[in-house]
């Protein structure tokens, strides 16, 4: 497949950058190797819960006890049998950490620090500070200070059911270093290395993102559907605040298998659909670069976003407007999205140049080319000179 041209990811202005890098990818989907991620585990007799702790552990094929904790996460995660709990007490760990089982991650205290660290090449590295896999489905993490990743700080990739809560992510998302290929980390356009946001769930469904606060990476939380559909997840109660370059909240399609030729949706192959966005309060992102508080989009032909819920949030103080929805080619499907109860204040601080709108605004919805259908209702939208600006084949109850 060609490079795609510009104007089939102008509308996701929040991942125009990794769209195009996706498109590039050959069918969009691109594979990743996810057998050369993960630690090999121990032949270790299981326990209820491993301890960590940096300061007096040590790492071995035993390790994990209360009076032998391991010195890693990495360490205490491959001793680990599925179902146990993982206890990391304070202190810094310079380290990525891969959950490829289901474990309850708990930190008291902790930091993970990936700054610096990459691992692998091409489409099968890491670039996240904690990456938890499709063995992980309904794992948790919760309790740390997730930063310094050059991806994301938390990536949830083809699980089911992961709970990512409680946690400080901030300063993730950094960008490409240059001993690095990992697709979403690569120069992509007027930005250089996007890498995917600070929580990231990719292909997964079922999972929430609860009373975190994402701060101070390139953007907040991410909702994709690369190898399969981005459902039914829950984001709630979180505080996303000065992500600098992209979205708050983002849920784009990026699978051109959502949708089949005839326009049908396909919702065992992809899409990002039925999931809420609920209680979080969103600001001030975007602001160096080009973000929404919540943003809903396709990148390209046969990508759907729809039957998403965006209610109850408070968001104002962001780069484009504060809800906002774009599509902009052919046989795409961005429709029955409901935006209901939202607190929009102030937004659209720097313009939205895709629909051509300079003036601040709450809600913004905008197809070039199909017709869209969505839900509004009952919002609180002040301090905006445009309430609702909507495209002419835009539709609302």
């Amino acid at each position: 497949m060609p490079d795609a041209p510009l104007s089939l990811v102008a509308g996701a202005p929040c991942t125009r950058r990794r769209a195009r890098a996706l498109l590039r990818l050959g069918a969009g989907i691109p594979v990743l190797a996810l057998g050369v991620l993960g630690p090999v585990a121990a032949a270790w007799a299981s326990t209820t819960t491993v301890y960590v702790a940096h300061n007096g552990g040590t790492d071995s094929s035993s390790c994990g006890t209360s009076s032998h904790p391991c010195r890693t996460i990495s360490r205490g995660v491959a001793n680990a049998q599925p179902g146990d709990e993982v206890h990391v007490a304070s202190g810094i760990y310079h380290e990525q950490v891969v959950v490829p089982k289901r474990l309850d991650l708990d930190g008291y205290g902790a930091v993970i620090d990936a700054s610096g660290l990459s691992s692998g090449s091409g489409q099968t590295m890491n670039a996240a500070a904690v990456l938890m896999t499709t063995g992980d489905s309904r794992g948790s993490i919760a309790g740390f200070t997730v930063r310094g990743a050059f991806g994301e700080g938390i990536l949830v990739l083809n699980a089911h059911g992961v709970r990512v809560h409680d946690n400080n992510v901030t300063g993730n998302d950094l960008g490409t270093p240059q001993n690095t290929q990992y697709f979403e980390c690569q120069a992509q356009g007027e930005v250089p290395g996007d890498c995917g946001e600070g929580v990231h769930l990719m292909s997964s469904t079922d999972s929430s993102v609860v009373d975190n606060e994402v701060t101070n990476n390139s953007g907040g939380v991410l909702v994709t559907d690369e190898f399969g559909p981005g459902a039914r997840n829950t984001i709630f109660g979180n505080l996303i605040k000065s992500n600098s370059t992209d979205c708050g909240i983002t849920l784009p399609s990026h699978n051109q298998n959502a949708l089949n030729g005839n326009g049908v949706r396909q919702p065992a192959l992809g899409g990002v659909y039925d999931n809420l966005v609920k209680n979080n309060t969103v600001v001030g992102n975007g602001l160096r670069g080009e973000g929404a508080g919540v943003l809903m989009a396709a990148a390209g032909p046969g990508m759907a976003s729809y039957n998403n819920r965006v209610i109850g949030n408070r968001i104002s103080g962001n780069s484009l407007a504060g809800v906002t929805i774009h599509s902009h080619t052919p046989n795409q499907d961005v429709s029955g999205n409901v935006i209901r109860n939202n607190n929009i204040g102030r937004n659209n601080l720097n313009g939205d140049p895709d629909a051509g709108d300079t003036k601040t605004t709450g809600i913004l919805i905008f197809s070039a080319v199909v017709p869209q259908h969505e839900f509004v209702s009952g919002n609180n939208i002040h301090d905006n000179q445009i309430a609702i600006w909507k495209s002419s084949n835009v539709s609302l109850n």
